[in-house]
C-alpha cells in the first residue's frame, strides 16, 4: 500500500488524544507544588499517557506503510531533526510516565488509575531512590515540553517560511476547500 498525503484517522486520533493528556498533564504537574490535591488526578492521567502512547506506537507500526512521506527531504538537516524529534517523542512520552510510576512506587505508594486499580508495585520503599526518580521524572517532562514546543514550532515553521500547511495532514477530518462551501442565504 502506497503512502497518501494524509495520516490515518487512527494515528490522527491518538496523536490528538496524546497532545491534549500531555499538555494537560504537564500543567498539572506545575501545579503541584501549589495544588496537592491534583495529585492523584495527574498519576492517573499519566497512566492513560503511558497506555495511549504504547498503543500509539503499536498503531504507528502496524500503518507504517499507509504514513505520508517526510515534507522534509531525506539526508537534509531539516530531516534529521524531525527524524530525531519524532523518536525522542517517543521515547519521553513513555519515559515520563514509567519514571513517574516508579517514584510513586519508591515513595511508598501505588500508582491509581482514578482509583479503579493500581499497577503492580515495581519497587519497594526509598526516600532516596523516590527523591531520584522525582528529579529524573520531572527532568523528562521539561525535556517533552520543550519537544512538544519545537514540534508545534516545526509546523509553523514549516507554514510561514516555507508556504507549507501540514497541519491538515494530522487533522482528524478532511477540510473542505472554501469554494465548496455552501453558505446560507441572509
Amino acid at each position: 500500500m502506497k503512502p497518501s498525503s494524509r495520516y490515518p484517522i487512527s494515528v490522527s486520533l491518538l496523536h490528538w488524544l496524546l497532545a491534549i493528556a500531555l499538555i494537560g498533564n504537564l500543567v498539572i504537574g506545575w501545579l503541584l507544588d501549589d495544588r496537592e490535591e491534583l495529585l492523584a488526578l495527574h498519576k492517573s492521567i499519566g497512566i492513560a499517557i503511558l497506555v495511549l502512547a504504547l498503543i500509539r506506537l503499536a498503531n504507528r507500526l502496524r500503518v507504517r506503510n499507509q504514513l505520508p512521506p517526510s515534507v522534509n527531504k531525506t539526508g537534509t538537516a531539516t530531516y534529521f531533526v524531525e527524524s530525531t524529534a519524532h523518536c525522542l517523542l517517543y521515547v519521553l512520552m513513555l519515559a515520563a510516565p514509567l519514571l513517574g510510576w516508579l517514584k510513586t512506587n519508591a515513595a511508598g505508594h501505588a500508582a491509581s488509575f482514578f482509583g479503579l486499580f493500581s499497577l503492580p508495585t515495581l519497587l519497594s520503599r526509598s526516600h532516596e531512590l523516590s527523591n531520584w526518580l522525582g528529579k529524573l521524572h520531572a527532568m523528562t517532562a521539561y525535556g517533552l515540553a520543550a519537544l512538544i514546543g519545537l514540534h508545534v514550532l516545526g509546523a509553523l515553521a514549516h507554514r510561514l517560511l516555507r508556504g507549507h500547511n501540514i497541519l491538515p495532514r494530522i487533522l482528524p477530518l478532511r477540510q473542505r476547500p472554501l469554494s465548496k462551501v455552501k453558505h446560507l442565504p441572509d
